[in-house]
Order: C-alpha cells, then structure tokens, then sequence
C-alpha cells in the first residue's frame, strides 16, 4: 500500500541566472532533502513505514527547479492494520509534507522562519485542528505560533535539524539566494539566503548516563605540564586521556618533589562519567586522587624479609 505525492524544490539567483555554477553542484542538497524525508518518517511512523524519493523530469536553466516524487510504503506488518483503506496511507504520506510545511499553511520551514532562533519560553496544547490532528501553542515571550503537534516532533528530533540545515546549504554560496518548496507553480514556503542562520541546527543535548568513581591503575604514556591538559594513561589494554584535579599531586608534580621513570605505575581514584551524545557515548576520565605512586621494579623480589646488620 502506497500514497505518490510530488512537490517541486526551487534555488534561484544570480548564479544560475547567468550559468556560473553546474547544477551538479548542488547534489549534496538533494540528497539532504532526500535524508530530510527519510528522518521526517521515522519521526511520525518509526519503523512501520518507509519513504522512497525519486526526482521527476529535468534540470533547468535560469533557475534550478527539480520535481520530487515521494510516497509512503507500508511494511507488510502494517498492511493488515490498513487493509482496505487507501484513504489512511494517502492521509499518513501526506502527512510527512504537512508536517515539513512542504504543502499547507504550517510546518517546520514556516516555525523555524518564525522563530528566527529564538529560545522557546514555553508550549502548550490548545486541541485538535479540522482534520483531527493535535496542534499545539509556542510562545517566544508573548508572541506565539500555532501548529500541529507532528511539527513540533520534527523540530525536536536532531537527525531532521540537521538535513534541513544541509538543504538550505546552497544558499551560503555566492549567486544563490532564494530557496522555494511547493507544488507544481504553488509556492508554499520560501527561504532566502539573509535567512539561513534560522535554520542552524542545534548542537544536540548530552545525557548523562554513568558517573562512578572507582579505583584503577595506570602506566604513563605521557604527561603534560600545562593546565588543563589531559595525561595519557594506559591500563595495560587501552589508552586513555585523563584529567589530573589531585591538587597535592599536581603541587608535588610541578615542585619537583615528583619524577617518574619508565614502568612506574599510578594507583589512582578515578571519576568515569559517560554521556549518551547523538553519535554515540563518550566517555572521560578524572584523576580525582593518586593514591599511590608505584616505581618501576629495581630488583628481583625474594621470599625472605629484610635483613640488615
């Protein structure tokens, strides 16, 4: 079961105009758009749809217009949910353009205009449009712009962000200055190139998901002495970069009161924390205490006790 919608991207400016730049050139940015869709879908359906995109006619000159052909395929494991009812599917696909502000009155690209970059002090559900769909208030201060909630879910998720940052990318380049999105000779949302930074993605937030403080010991593979600068330490199966904030250790480094020999070995009270990032974990370690300074072994160790005269 499939729903075909087509809309039409548009750059436009000087550059193209007087024939200063392949259209080539601006492939990443369909891609983006292409990535733009995918990340839209799995906002709103998770995995139980898939979005394919194909382009529709030619390239032309004066302006750079290409006409997108996109539909919603649902997985087999959605068909019996939607058997007999193409009215759905044609509603959900749909739905992704809504969402986006590629067709209708609201979207992402028309919210993101509006906020211009500016913090969101609050938001708050105001109930339900004609179609049944739950939209939503968001405030900057006092002004506000009403929406659905699909929108807001896109505004949220970072993977979106980001390829509607990479589809307006053309438009930091010098002769392309006006981006368009519609259907057919309908322009629905219009982006110019003075209008980019509203469209920045946000870094995305860090969650902190392990903060353990445990014992470890390390070898040093080097050491630096400028502050702030982390020590390279290894555990015997892997290097790792640390920050020393054992202040008497440092003192004690940096008096000369401290010297260090190949294979000596640090006992040292060790902060892990992880954060959970948008590509993954990352991880950093902090020497919160050396607790003992092992020097490198000097001589065989014997099983008798110290003798001496």
């Amino acid at each position: 079961m499939s729903d075909v919608t087509e809309f039409r991207v548009s750059y436009d400016g000087p550059a193209l105009e007087n024939h200063e730049m392949d259209p080539r050139e601006l492939a990443p940015a369909l891609l983006a758009m292409a990535d733009l869709l995918e990340a839209s879908a799995r906002v709103l359906y998770g995995d139980k749809a898939k979005i394919h995109v194909n382009v529709k006619g030619s390239f032309k000159t004066g302006s750079f217009n290409v006409d997108f052909v996109t539909g919603v395929q649902w997985l087999q494991s959605v068909k019996d949910i939607f058997a007999g009812t193409e009215a759905t599917a044609i509603a959900n696909a749909t739905a992704i353009l809504g969402a986006l502000g590629v067709i209708g009155r609201k979207g992402l690209f028309p919210l993101l205009k509006w906020l211009r970059s500016r913090p969101i002090t609050r938001i708050e559900a105001i109930g339900t449009d004609r179609p049944g769909q739950p939209t939503v208030r968001i405030y900057v201060g006092d002004e506000f712009y009403d929406t659905e909630r699909d929108t807001v879910d896109l505004l949220r998720d970072v993977g979106v962000r980001k390829a509607t940052q990479q589809v307006l990318a053309p438009l930091e380049r010098s002769g392309i200055d006006v981006f368009a999105l519609g259907q057919g000779t309908r322009v629905n949302v219009t982006v110019r190139d003075s209008e980019v930074s509203s469209f920045i993605s946000p870094a995305a937030d860090e969650s902190l998901i392990i903060d353990d403080i445990r014992d470890m010991a390390f070898s040093i593979v080097s050491l630096t002495f400028k502050e702030n600068n982390k020590w390279r330490l290894s555990d015997g199966s892997s290097t790792i970069s640390a920050t020393i904030s054992d202040a008497d250790f440092l003192r004690a480094v940096h008096g000369d009161m401290k010297s260090f020999s190949k294979g000596d070995a640090l006992v040292c009270r060790v902060r892990v924390r992880q954060w959970q990032t948008a590509n993954g974990t990352r991880t950093d370690y902090e020497v919160v205490n050396v607790v003992n300074h092992l020097r490198a072994a000097r001589q065989v160790q014997l099983p008798w006790p110290e003798v001496r005269a």
